[in-house]
């Protein structure tokens, strides 16, 4: 379902609509370098992407923009709609569009009177290609990109990345680690070299959650992934989840949830 567009190169251009209604770590999506450039335009939710070596935290109304060669992946989705999509630039009619030089990834936060421009851009992007059947690109599609693009040029600013501080980087780099078990916030500020109460003042200004949510966070979506694509006991899951106790763990996935673990993998709603 949420394939990566660098996946796609040998089409000039392709675009997927985005609609998660839960914090989603389905078949998470591996980091990859693409020779298109690509795009991710949310007007709903939030999704958590590693874009080079720093992680972007793309709110709703926000477009991301991340030129050709530049390694892109997703660590999490929630509640996440909107539009993701790459294009090779010699499909593009007009080249000279500033936004093209950068060289670096662009956020930019689209004024709300605009969304819904941009989201029916970005829909009448949708229904070109899939009229196409996606191999073809017509004079229409090309226009209607290079003025989506325009527009987000206009919107760019400076850019810059939202999550800049290395601290911040390190900390989340490590919580969606999959190679191993999720640990409390006071273990990944002592790897980090320092307090706990420093790492959750300093995520919380760079994310606008504390290093705490961003554990809990991440524990929920770990234990989804387990619980509905693994046959791995509960208990397992928990301790992957960074807890020791499976009772403690069940309270707090149905804290979060409103379902039991044994509930949520039975496909209850």
């Amino acid at each position: 379902m949420f394939r990566n567009p660098h996946t796609s190169v040998a089409r000039p251009f392709v675009i997927r609509r985005l609609d998660t209604a839960e914090y989603k770590l389905n078949r998470q999506i591996p980091a990859s370098v693409s020779k298109s450039d690509c795009f991710l335009y949310l007007y709903d939710g939030e999704v958590l992407t590693d874009v080079g070596a720093e992680p972007f935290l793309v709110c709703s109304g926000q477009f991301l923009y991340i030129p050709e060669g530049i390694p892109f992946a997703i660590k999490y989705y929630n509640g996440s709609k909107g539009y993701m999509g790459a294009f090779s630039r010699p499909m593009l009619r007009n080249p000279n569009i500033g936004l093209l030089y950068r060289r670096e990834p662009v956020l930019a936060d689209v004024p709300e009177e605009e969304r819904g421009f941009v989201s029916s851009l970005s829909e009448k992007l949708l229904r070109e290609q899939d009229e196409g059947g996606g191999e073809t690109v017509s004079v229409i599609l090309q226009a209607v990109l290079d003025l989506l693009l325009a527009q987000i040029d206009a919107f760019a600013g400076d850019g810059r990345a939202k999550l800049g501080s290395t601290l911040c980087t390190g900390f989340l780099d490590m919580v969606f680690d999959r190679s191993s078990a999720i640990s409390g916030v006071s273990a990944y500020a002592g790897r980090l070299g320092v307090s706990a109460n420093h790492l959750n003042r300093t995520v919380k200004g760079a994310t606008g959650r504390s290093a705490g949510e961003w554990v809990d966070i991440s524990r929920i979506a770990l234990s989804k992934l387990l619980l509905r694509q693994s046959d791995m006991p509960i208990i397992d899951i928990a301790i992957r989840s960074g807890f020791e106790d499976q009772s403690y763990f069940s309270r707090f996935f149905k804290k979060h949830t409103g379902l039991t673990p044994s509930q949520f993998r039975s496909g209850e709603e």
